[in-house]
């Protein structure tokens, strides 16, 4: 049996001060703090410390949803009057086992034989060839993960987006078509379109709505390109403002006339002025997602095939899965297989295009600071080259997007590059000139 009594007394002040406290008044409050910690009324969270499993929380909660639409509850309550046995035989009649086994001794058959019979001329799936792209059944190859919510689907499985697992290196009209055949495959009451160009995908919120500020995904880009985790699946004729993603070109002939030099002027600035506005809209876009198939060089000049992933934060290098048997695979393993990496664009300080050769092809460099660690663990680094390979379009557009970025954010890297390139240039300058 315990007891507590709460007072109004100080307890601080009837503490005892011993002799050898010079400043009995400087400890004053942690020694009060001391002694009324032992209260009975002071009592520590249990919970405090530990980490709330709010994804696996909400997960199970959506489970349980998911389980809810499927289910219906029915209240059980007592009958008002009982029934009688008449009644009873009536609603459950009494059978025969003995009978029943022997009629069905000889036509005994399986459930699949039973469905086969049913439907003897099922069409096949239009989506069983997206299949073989699916994310869950592959090894060793980059895969993007995305949730998709399904509009043609009834409202109350809507709220649930679907995951969908591609490989990165499909397109969008692609994973429209793993969207299809996952639907055919687990909501077989859905009706479908026969082809997945009659569908397009969104980019929608979290909680499903789909933003219609933006256009529909170009079905003929690489997804891995898009950087989305929510999208939204529509039927292009449920939408009203829907823009056709090709646009025709129509080039009209018109018959030479002499100009006056004011017209001509005026076409000259108006050219001009596009120029500028195309060169400011590539100043804009160069922040955003893209993704850009190029070979990567060695110092023997042996290429590798590799993604190149650049953004407005950080510039990845993933290297392209190869067949079994081909020469890539073998060189990979003769001089070391490429690994993905990943730098921040802060260690990016420049891009510039090294040479064009014949076959339309060019080569560009990238430098960029590498962090190395001695032996006493002493952060340190300096500026390493890679060098690219590819079509001279698509060189020329990687340099202008990456110097585009590090314009617009000048890091302390680059601005060391900077310095050190026109100190060595300075050197040569001073050691080339005559005396």
């Amino acid at each position: 049996m315990c007891e507590v009594v709460m007072t109004c007394d100080n307890v601080a002040r009837q503490i005892p001060v011993g002799k050898y406290d010079c400043y009995p008044n400087v400890l004053e409050e942690e020694e009060e703090d001391a002694i009324l910690a032992q209260s009975f009324d002071i009592n520590s969270d249990l919970q405090f410390g530990l980490r709330r499993p709010k994804a696996r929380m909400e997960r199970a909660v959506s489970t349980e949803k998911k389980k809810a639409i499927k289910s219906k509850n029915i209240k059980w309550t007592n009958p008002s009057r009982l029934l009688s046995n008449d009644e009873l035989n009536v609603f459950f009649p009494h059978k025969d086992l003995e009978l029943t086994r022997k009629e069905n001794a000889g036509k005994r058959v399986s459930l699949l034989t039973e469905l086969l019979a049913k439907y003897p001329n099922q069409p096949d799936n239009p989506f069983k060839d997206y299949a073989k792209l699916d994310g869950n059944a592959q090894v060793g190859v980059p895969i993007k993960k995305y949730r998709i919510y399904v509009t043609m689907l009834p409202e109350e499985i809507q709220k649930f987006p679907m995951e969908v697992t591609i490989v990165a290196s499909a397109k969008v009209s692609d994973l429209i078509g793993l969207i299809c055949w996952k639907c055919s495959t687990e909501f077989t009451d859905v009706s479908l379109k026969d082809s997945a160009s009659n569908y397009s995908l969104y980019i929608a919120e979290d909680d499903g709505d789909v933003d219609w500020d933006f256009p529909c995904l170009d079905s003929r880009e690489i997804i891995n390109k898009f950087g989305f985790s929510y999208l939204a699946i529509v039927d292009r004729d449920s939408v009203a403002h829907y823009q056709d993603e090709s646009y025709p070109l129509v080039i009209e002939t018109t018959p030479q006339t002499h100009e006056p030099p004011s017209s001509i002027r005026d076409r000259v600035q108006r050219n001009w002025d596009a120029r500028i506005m195309r060169g400011q809209m590539d100043a804009l876009e160069a922040p955003l997602f893209q993704s850009f198939c190029v070979f990567l060089l060695n110092r023997i000049r042996v290429r590798t095939e590799v993604y190149l992933e650049i953004s407005g934060e950080r510039l990845e290098i993933t290297p392209a899965m190869q067949p079994y048997f081909s020469s890539a695979r073998m060189l990979g393993k003769i001089w070391g297989r490429q690994l993905a990496e990943t730098y921040p664009m802060e260690d990016v300080v420049a891009c510039d295009l090294t040479e064009h050769k014949s076959n339309h092809r060019s080569t560009f460099k990238l430098v960029h600071w590498k962090i190395k660690r001695d032996r006493t663990q002493e952060e340190g680094g300096k500026f390493k080259n890679k060098d690219f390979e590819c079509d001279t379009n698509v060189a020329i557009e990687i340099v202008n997007k990456v110097n585009h970025i590090l314009e617009c954010r000048q890091s302390a890297r680059r601005q060391e590059y900077i310095t050190l390139r026109e100190r060595k240039s300075h050197r040569r300058k001073t050691f080339l000139s005559p005396r």
